[in-house]
């Protein structure tokens, strides 16, 4: 098995290894993951193929890796990817999941944003997550909406390196920028 490696995620540089699917070649000439799944090498050629394996059903209090799919008035509609704590474990589909914006830190997140959330409540056949109470919990990975580049974390605020766009509007995990599936 391969590692696992998030979206934006630096898989190598063009010298390295040829692009393949599931990813591609920024400017700079490194190849880049499109998606949340396995890395695979063969011949100088480098692969993501998601992995789909469904191992865990969720229980209040689990914390997920979900994507802020689309922005509502009182909501955010997001897709879960993953379980991240008590295991790391990937789904074979993404589970769809409502995040409301009774918080400020429930509403500090943008469509587009991989976030980390805990799970609080089963209602009427939804699940809803949550981003308050822990400095963990937060976005993990957002890209500039003016770009579409990867955001770099400065102190508490998040800043775009190609057009200098600074991002005071996110709640920031703990685990911005780091790849929640790698073993350390």
């Amino acid at each position: 098995m391969g590692k696992v490696v998030i979206p934006g995620e630096k898989l190598g540089v063009i010298e390295q290894y040829l692009p393949g699917e599931g990813t591609y070649l920024d400017q700079s000439g490194a190849v880049i993951s499109s998606f949340l799944g396995e890395a695979l090498s063969q011949d100088r050629k480098i692969t993501v193929k998601p992995i789909r394996d469904v191992r865990y059903p969720l229980s209040p209090g689990d914390v997920v890796i979900a994507v802020i799919w689309n922005s509502e008035r009182s909501q955010f509609l997001v897709k879960i990817l993953a379980l991240f704590k008590p295991r790391k474990m990937l789904f074979k589909s993404p589970i769809s999941a409502i995040i409301q914006k009774k918080t400020p830190e429930n509403r500090a997140a943008m469509p587009g944003d991989f976030v980390l959330a805990r799970v609080e409540s089963f209602i009427g056949g939804d699940i809803y997550l949550t981003m308050t109470g822990s400095t963990e919990l937060g976005v993990i990975s957002a890209v500039c909406r003016k770009c579409n580049v990867k955001l770099n974390r400065v102190g508490y605020t998040l800043v775009c390196n190609r057009c200098q766009q600074v991002y005071l509007d996110r709640k920031i995990s703990d685990h911005y920028g780091l790849n929640p599936f790698e073993r350390r």
